[in-house]
């Protein structure tokens, strides 16, 4: 048998391919075993053409900066509707467009400052209109717009992905998905514990289920820094100055909102492991805080003065809720009669604010301390603004040189423009400029008596407030765009 394959291969001049596994086997004992040694020969397929439609769950989210500005005004559009119908107002009247819009405003921007009293006005159904506006607001239309992609299958693009990790945790490097589920979590949490706390006072005080929805308002409010209230009387919490329990937990509640979940998230941590930006924002807020009390005990606790004749109990508890207030605008005191030093000295504080992707407004204290640091390294004599042993990107620092100087620019047109539009002291009016750009709600009594003009202007001053700091943000890029540079050439300083 061998011989004659051998016969087949000389005659063919080649070798030819071997028919039978078996007579290759019989050349060559281990050919059996060898992967491929089978040649397998198929009809040949007719080319065919197939349409892909693109499905619509896999359709990227591509959002811009200029997204934020446009769902804030929708969301502020539609509350601004609802709240002009007369269901919501208790006379069933309707209510004019101004005050709508100024009320929709105020609470899409956490700012809370109102043109009538929130209770007296709104109908139930102002008020659950109110309570979802400045949830929607708390915490960015940004959320909860991410929430319902993630929610209807939609993916996030690289571009949405950054803007939604810009707004939540100021760096984009965080896992989109994973910080939104963990934000509503936080938010639930936070805002249940803040209910549970406050709802045997309210229940106690304003009994059956008005007690009840007074607490989940005010919880919701207090945490997002809303600054509304539904005390009535127009006199905000004042009627609450010696209540030191609800005060204490809407104090704290507040204070954890203006934190920001990303911080409390890291705090869960080693200290050796916190961010900078965490250290940052402890050390600023609760410096701040300190601050505002030791200013109200120094200023306020005076027989005469607003808190005079508190106790040591009583006195700690309104110092703490007026400090940490400078971001939420709820107060146990007349705002007017505040000494003209403490309305001062707190002028700063509430241009400052809170900490980034948190609820509170202002310029936020991580812009505020990156300034800083650039006028301290400048001092030294080194070109790059470090901190806690940390050199700031350039890209940071722009940032927040951008957003202090727009806002310093915003505060003195503000203040020129009410000076024109309304009449009346110069404090006051600075006082409420501040209050609107900063989302603050504080007032000494000049909100109620703004003309139509004045009241545009707070809703302007308020809305700039609001998406300023995160649109100077998005737009200023982490990698500088031009390749060039021009000739470099000085310009006289001092």
């Amino acid at each position: 048998m061998l011989s004659r394959l051998r016969a087949r291969f000389n005659r063919a001049g080649s070798p030819r391919p071997l028919r039978s596994s078996t007579a290759r086997a019989a050349v060559d004992p281990t050919a059996a075993r060898r992967p491929g040694n089978v040649v397998l020969r198929r009809r040949r397929l007719r080319t065919e053409v197939f349409a892909i439609r693109p499905s619509r769950r896999l359709i990227r989210f591509r959002p811009t900066p200029w997204w934020i500005a446009g769902a804030f005004g929708a969301v502020i559009a539609i509350g601004t509707l609802l709240l002009s119908l007369p269901i919501a107002s208790e006379s069933r009247d309707w209510t004019n467009g101004i005050d709508s819009l100024f009320t929709a405003m105020s609470a899409v921007c956490v700012t809370g400052l109102v043109r009538f009293d929130t209770a007296e006005h709104w109908s139930g159904f102002g008020e659950v209109v109110i309570l979802a506006l400045f949830q929607l607001g708390g915490l960015g239309v940004t959320v909860y717009a991410g929430m319902l992609l993630l929610l209807i299958g939609r993916r996030l693009g690289l571009r949405a992905s950054n803007l939604f990790g810009m707004e939540l945790s100021g760096a984009g490097d965080w896992d989109v998905r994973r910080l939104l589920r963990r934000v509503l979590t936080f938010v639930i949490l936070m805002e249940s514990l803040t209910f549970l706390l406050l709802l045997p006072w309210f229940v106690s005080e304003f009994h059956g289920t008005r007690g009840v929805w007074m607490a989940l308002f005010h919880s919701v409010s207090t945490f997002n820094n809303a600054g509304f209230d539904l005390m009535g009387g127009s006199n905000g919490l004042t009627g609450q100055i010696n209540a030191e329990y609800p005060i204490t937990v809407m104090g704290i509640s507040a204070f954890v909102g203006s934190l920001s979940f990303v911080t409390v998230f890291d705090l869960r941590r080693r200290r050796r492991g916190w961010s900078l930006d965490t250290r940052i924002v402890l050390i600023t807020m609760i410096g701040f805080t300190l601050v505002g009390m030791l200013i109200v005990a120094l200023a306020e606790l005076q027989d005469g003065h607003v808190l005079g004749g508190q106790g040591p109990g009583g006195a700690v508890a309104n110092a703490f809720f007026l400090a940490v207030n400078r971001s939420t605008g709820m107060t146990t005191v007349d705002m007017a009669q505040l000494q003209d030093v403490t309305a001062v000295l707190f002028l700063p504080l509430m241009f400052i604010g809170g900490a980034s992707t948190s609820t509170a407004g202002g310029i936020k204290v991580g812009a505020f301390i990156v300034g800083l640091a650039v006028v301290w390294s400048a001092l030294r004599g080194r070109h790059q603004a470090e901190i806690f042993s940390r050199e700031i990107p350039q890209a940071v620092v722009l940032r927040a040189i951008t957003v202090v100087l727009l806002g310093v620019v915003a505060l003195t047109v503000g203040v020129a423009a009410i000076e024109i539009t309304e009449d009346g002291p110069f404090l006051p009016l600075v006082f409420e400029v501040m209050s609107g750009l900063a989302n603050v709600g504080w007032s000494q009594g000049v909100t109620p008596t703004l003309s139509d003009a004045g009241a545009v202007l707070i809703v302007v001053l308020m809305f700039i407030g609001r998406i300023g700091t995160l649109m100077v943000a998005l737009t200023v890029p982490d990698r500088p765009r031009a390749t060039y540079h021009y000739a470099q050439e000085g310009v006289r300083i001092g």
